[in-house]
């Protein structure tokens, strides 16, 4: 069975991490800046990861999902059986080494100035803990496609078989570890694509 609990784990953290930038936004509203922009494209880079992997665990599953799929969509099948799901995701990914220096040039100092000591070393913390999201975080989600591919091959061979009902239920297998990553990945996003909105509105205000 496909194992994806350090994914899990790291969208938890990055999580975590959004969340404590999103209560801290409506402070910075007091103090408009244009590196609000660059929060957005900071933060950006963590959507894009998150948009990739999910785009992923959802190719898949829609083969165990969709009635007749495997048949239908034999060539998506191959296709991550060779690898297709992990070049995407490597190609489709968001860097840190962009969230570092967007965060060094742009936002430290608007941060120290629109926060108080406590929430300034918070999103400080945050912030260093995305730009190393390259070593852990971002490469734990990175995975996920990798554990897919692993998946497919197990799945082609059953479809070669001709055992079109085992490979179905092999897909299936792989929805109760791959629901919750999708759950906390969607909820990310959701609260990332909502601060966008808010970033317009600081900027309009300079």
């Amino acid at each position: 069975m496909i194992d994806v609990s350090a994914a899990v784990k790291s969208a938890e953290e990055l999580d975590k991490a959004v969340g404590v930038v999103a209560k801290l936004v409506e402070k910075l509203k007091s103090k408009p800046d244009l590196a609000a922009q660059k929060l957005g494209q900071a933060l950006g880079e963590v959507a894009k990861t998150l948009y990739v992997v999910d785009n992923a665990a959802s190719e898949f599953l829609s083969l165990g999902i969709d009635e007749g799929a495997l048949a239908k969509n034999s060539r998506l099948l191959l296709e991550i059986d060779g690898g297709s799901l992990s070049t995407e995701v490597q190609r489709g990914r968001g860097h840190c080494h962009r969230i570092d220096q967007i965060y060094s040039k742009y936002l430290d100092k608007w941060f120290e100035s629109g926060f108080n000591q406590d929430e300034y070393a918070s999103v400080k913390r945050v912030f260093q803990e995305l730009g190393d999201a390259d070593g852990n975080l971002f490469r734990n989600l990175e995975q996920v496609a990798v554990a897919l591919q692993v998946e497919a091959s197990v799945v082609l061979d059953f479809v070669v078989k001709g055992e079109e009902s085992n490979a179905r239920s092999r897909v299936l297998l792989a929805l109760p570890a791959i629901r919750p990553l999708r759950r906390t990945v969607l909820k990310t996003m959701q609260t990332l694509y909502s601060m966008q909105g808010e970033f317009v509105d600081i900027m309009g205000a300079v």
